[in-house]
């Protein structure tokens, strides 16, 4: 057999996928460009890189058991396209030999692969819906093949054509004064030229470092900067409290407070205790969660997007609401970043996940912090 009609490698994973994305990165990503990488993907599905990251959007809301192949080639591989229901291609670069898949809220996975500038297609089956699945385990799998950078323009994307569905619509970006990036390019000796945001924000990094990764933070210097502003002046104490009281807002949109298995986990969040089983392990809580088969939509009724009279969206809007999604499933990572030791961290990432959790009803949450924590709109 012909070496080059067959993989020089091929590592078998299993991926945790949330929010509906996953994301590559090769070692030189930064992780304050994937809320402008999901904006790209989000304008022209189904996904977007900038040479350092590549972000996929998902069909499915979630698949906390999905099943991915990695594969290493030696040149471009066979096309098999009609055997697939989603395929889209980037490029990108490797540093240190492994490259990470990632996704919101749950823990990364390394695949060892030599450092280098790759083609990467991925390519995804099995899929049942645009949305929420059915199951945290709706069986889809995906197929990631790297092979040396050619040169080559990338092929067009191709998206799932559900039917009776379609194919979703693309969001279109944000004007470029609002949200830009640069870089993405090789320089000569081969580098990666980070993306950054240039939007000015009145965050101090510097001040508060552990706050460079948190993605939330993005989300609401963006669309709520009052808000974001005012948890980053709150004491420790505040923080803390603004964190609980957002989860417990989650799960109460979610439909989730009158559960007697939830009732001891939000009442240890709420004493500072360790979250009991089985939300002392994510997975754990999410087989349980599954196992009550809750209608997706809670207490928020059936969706309807929240516009105003001219048919936009509110920024806030835009930022959180994702459609038709299973609110208790989105509510779920409250409790958990809500107990993260991180006051700041906790708060803003509990905030985010109910925020996400009302979707088109975000707007109502966050008059709700306002008035609670005396944030002057």
């Amino acid at each position: 057999m012909d070496e080059r009609t067959r993989p020089v490698s091929e590592t078998q994973v299993t991926v945790a996928m949330d929010y509906g994305q996953f994301c590559l990165d090769g070692g030189l990503g930064d992780p304050d460009v994937e809320l402008a990488l999901l904006e790209r993907a989000q304008a022209d599905q189904p996904s977007a890189g900038n040479g350092a990251m590549l972000l996929v959007l998902c069909p499915h809301q979630n698949n906390f058991q999905m099943a991915v192949t990695v594969q290493v080639w030696p040149t471009r591989p066979p096309a098999d396209r009609d055997q697939w229901q989603q395929v889209s291609e980037g490029r990108l670069e490797v540093d240190g030999g492994v490259l990470v898949v990632s996704s919101p809220t749950t823990d990364p996975v390394e695949v060892a692969v030599p450092s280098g500038r790759y083609t990467v297609e991925v390519s995804g089956r099995g899929f049942v819906n645009y949305g929420w699945p059915g199951s945290t385990t709706p069986g889809d799998v995906w197929r990631i093949r790297l092979w040396p950078y050619d040169g080559i323009t990338k092929a067009p994307a191709q998206m799932w054509d559900m039917p009776g569905f379609g194919v979703p619509d693309n969001t279109p970006a944000p004007a470029p004064n609002e949200t830009q990036s640069t870089g993405g390019g090789s320089s000569a000796t081969g580098t990666i030229a980070p993306t950054a945001i240039n939007k000015p924000t009145a965050i101090d990094f510097d001040a508060h470092p552990e706050l460079r990764g948190v993605l939330a933070l993005r989300d609401f210097d963006d669309c709520a900067p009052d808000v974001a502003a005012a948890i980053v002046a709150m004491d420790p104490q505040t923080q803390r409290r603004l964190a609980q009281w957002a989860a417990v807002r989650a799960f109460e949109f979610a439909g989730l407070t009158d559960r007697p298995w939830i009732t001891p986990a939000l009442t240890a969040l709420s004493s500072g205790e360790p979250l009991p089983a089985p939300f002392d392990d994510p997975q754990s809580a999410s087989s349980r969660l599954a196992a009550e088969n809750l209608p997706p939509e809670g207490r928020g009724g059936t969706y309807r997007p929240n516009t105003a009279p001219g048919g936009e969206k509110s920024p806030t809007a835009k930022m959180f609401d994702h459609g038709p999604i299973h609110r208790p499933y989105y509510a779920m990572p409250a409790l958990f970043s809500a107990a993260d030791p991180r006051p700041i961290v906790a708060a803003f990432q509990a905030l985010s996940h109910a925020c996400a959790t009302y979707a088109e009803h975000v707007d109502t949450l966050l008059a709700a912090t306002r008035t609670e924590f005396h944030i002057p709109a």
